[in-house]
């Protein structure tokens, strides 16, 4: 979890000590959690998006307590071979919000598409349900038939997020004010307007091949403006595709940033992938005899971002990411820039990367050596 339930309950306490008791203790932040939509029809694929949506906007819009990622509460739906679902009793799903995760409120669904249509119909049902009440309180429940797909996001869990929040949205609101005005004032981590420098930009590695650096002045106002290019064959695309990698800036684990560019394709398909590193000693003895001991970057965080967008034209793409890991520390990151299938042209300008919060405040983190296990790494055998 973000922030342990005990740990604030104790702190509370303490705090309520110190005072001389003489006023109640602050409220805690409740706790939800969402989980991973059945969809039988294409073996869960499309429920986990959902899913995945879902804690994405939640942690966006903040002021509740979440899981560290979808993949806690994926790992113990797996180990457990169950997914909720309508049919999935209420008091089934309380057991499971309640005492298996220590949470409130359970979010939760299914989404099937239907067939005989020409476009994408589904039918969508989704559940908030709060279960610190007794009886349960149904804060949201819908069951539909959409017209198109765009709904689901769009409409239906815009609408089921929007009755969670209910007087919290003040809160809420404050926080992306304040993330917002980051985003506005805060320093670029990466040199990404691509104005400046020699043989390659400054910021950005030695241009390899299938990259260039691009002038081109504008037909509205004449002025010339740099980008990088990637232009490759089919033999590129339908393999390795073509990369290009930013200088690393410092990034801190559990603080939220923000990534966005510009970008502009023929058709060609893009990605971008932010990297994150800690620092590992080496376990091999280089040349030079005052290396030894040395450290090395070892990427422990990827954010995969899939850029969407119409070819022909300035596409701008626009997401947060938090760099994490259960055993390691992020303390490095780079972006890289992708294009592959089909060849093509990529273009590529004004490329920005922002703290817009802070990593919160909490206790030590416990290291485990994957998402999946509550062991400790400190509680592991070591090797003799």
């Amino acid at each position: 979890m973000r922030q342990s339930l005990a740990y604030s309950l104790a702190l509370g306490m303490l705090v309520a000590a110190a005072a001389g008791a003489q006023e109640a203790e602050p409220a805690r932040e409740r706790v939800v959690i969402p989980f991973d939509f059945e969809s039988t029809f294409d073996d869960g694929r499309y429920g986990k998006m959902v899913g995945e949506m879902i804690w994405k906007k939640l942690d966006r819009r903040g002021g509740f307590v979440i899981p560290e990622s979808m993949l806690d509460v994926r790992a113990w739906c797996q180990r457990k071979k169950m997914t909720p679902n309508p049919k999935t009793p209420r008091d089934e799903m309380k057991r499971l919000v309640r005492d298996e995760f220590g949470g409130d409120i359970g979010i939760w669904g299914k989404v099937e598409r239907v067939e005989g249509f020409s476009s994408d119909v589904y039918d969508l049902w989704i559940y908030v349900v709060d279960f610190s009440h007794e009886p349960p309180r149904t804060i949201y429940e819908t069951k539909v038939r959409t017209k198109t797909v765009s709904e689901i996001p769009h409409v239906y869990v815009r609408e089921a997020l929007d009755k969670l929040y209910g007087n919290g949205e003040r809160v809420a609101q404050s926080k992306d004010a304040d993330a917002e005005y980051r985003w506005k004032t805060a320093e670029n981590l990466v040199a990404g307007d691509f104005e400046k420098g020699n043989s390659s930009p400054v910021g950005w590695d030695p241009l390899p091949k299938y990259v260039r650096w691009i002038r081109e002045s504008s037909k509205t106002d004449g002025k010339k403006n740099r980008f990088i290019r990637f232009s490759f064959p089919a033999s590129i695309a339908a393999t390795s595709g073509v990369l290009y990698y930013s200088d690393y800036f410092p990034v801190e684990e559990g603080a939220t940033y923000r990534f966005q560019c510009r970008w502009r394709t023929t058709g060609s398909s893009v990605k971008v992938f932010i990297k994150c590193y800690d620092e590992i000693p080496t376990r091999f003895r280089k040349t030079d005899q005052s290396q030894r001991g040395a450290y090395e970057k070892r990427e422990v965080y990827r954010s995969q971002q899939n850029l969407k967008g119409e070819p022909g034209q300035w596409n701008v793409h626009t997401e947060d990411f938090t760099p994490k890991h259960t055993h390691y520390t992020p303390k490095w990151g780079r972006v890289m820039l992708y294009a592959y299938h089909p060849a093509g042209t990529v273009d590529w300008d004004d490329i920005i990367v922002k703290q817009i919060k802070p990593a919160p405040k909490g206790r030590p983190k416990e290291r485990r050596p994957s998402l999946e296990t509550k062991v400790r790494s400190e509680d592991l055998p070591r090797s003799k």
